[in-house]
């Protein structure tokens, strides 16, 4: 059922079956023409549930825009079944391209390389990929996107939205931002139950330099109302952007930690030793999709101790191995 959370202002809730995220929250802003934002996985479940709040709500899609916080298939899914002729369907500029590029083959096969060089075996990715959401449960036929800036504004039902840039989650990341009624859209930037996944990309030199750096750009804002995509709210955003810092802190200290105590392993083997809250007796019992997540943070990880100089990478045999650099004294 969909609630109402301020005037014209409602929370969807789309469950993500199978999925340790377990929902997506999904926000419709209504007016003369409605904002949709976010959409769920293009799957039965998620359909079902936005087709049933939405005439619950009576909805006229074609006078519905849509918001895509990021690229994620669990944002975007369903954005090409939702979106009507005529109609709006926004992101940011830098994730739209990338959007777009992940329908082809091309990305998938550089991803499935990159990871192989990192420690996976080609039987395990295959496994991973077969079931892959990022893969499989992405969207389908958008024409066209609207790219937004940051610091580009939204007009909708009475409100003025600010588009705020926010990379680390992905590299274009966006949240919105209402200050009249100090409304933050927070995406998958700041969640409270949950940490957003930080993992590597190409297009970032340093994932997780980014992201804190985005973590530093909105902390201040006086939000008095917060709508993540995922779980429920548990305290202010500052309270909360503080604790998402301080987790990578003690996340960069286990994986330094754990490239001195096993120094020429792959990411892969590095992640193993490292120290995550999932109920699993071992790396060996972690299911193959959380090693896909849990890599990828390694990496994002690693690269940023890199940078500051504190690790260093090699390529042997087609692995990209790391050591730890010795403190200067």
């Amino acid at each position: 059922m969909a609630e109402q959370i301020a005037e014209g202002l409602y929370r969807l809730d789309i469950p993500l079956p199978g999925n340790p995220l377990k929902n997506l929250n999904s926000y419709l802003l209504t007016g003369e023409r409605n904002l949709l934002i976010d959409t769920g996985f293009r799957l039965d479940a998620c359909r079902e549930a936005m087709e049933h709040q939405l005439r619950e709500l009576g909805v006229d899609l074609r006078r519905t825009d849509l918001f895509l916080t990021h690229l994620h298939t669990d944002h975007t899914g369903l954005a090409g079944e939702l979106h009507r002729p005529g109609c709006r369907v926004y992101i940011g500029a830098v994730d739209g391209p990338l959007m777009e590029k992940s329908w082809g083959q091309e990305r998938w096969d550089h991803l499935f390389d990159q990871y192989v060089r990192a420690g996976f075996t080609r039987a395990e990715l295959e496994e991973i990929w077969r079931d892959n959401p990022a893969k499989v449960l992405g969207t389908k036929h958008l024409e066209e996107l609207t790219l937004l800036e940051d610091g580009g504004e939204l007009h909708y039902g009475g409100r003025r939205l600010q588009v705020l840039f926010t990379p680390g989650h992905t590299p274009g990341h966006v949240c919105l931002w209402e200050q009249e009624r100090k409304i933050l859209f927070c995406g998958d930037h700041v969640l409270f139950h949950i940490t957003p996944n930080i993992t590597r990309w190409d297009s970032m030199d340093d994932a997780l330099g980014t992201y804190i750096a985005s973590l530093e750009k909105i902390r201040d804002l006086p939000a008095a109302l917060l709508c993540p995509s995922h779980r429920q709210v548990e305290g202010g955003l500052a309270e909360r952007c503080e604790a998402l810092r301080l987790h990578h802190m003690a996340r960069l200290k286990d994986a330094r930690e754990a490239v001195m105590r096993h120094p020429g392993e792959t990411a892969y083997a590095i992640t193993g030793f490292m120290r995550w809250e999932i109920r699993c007796r071992s790396w060996e019992d972690f299911p193959s999709n959380q090693k896909w997540f849990a890599v990828g943070e390694g990496l994002a990880h690693l690269d940023h101790l890199e940078r500051l100089g504190q690790v260093e990478s090699r390529e042997i045999d087609g692995q990209v191995r790391w050591w730890p650099v010795p403190a200067e004294h």
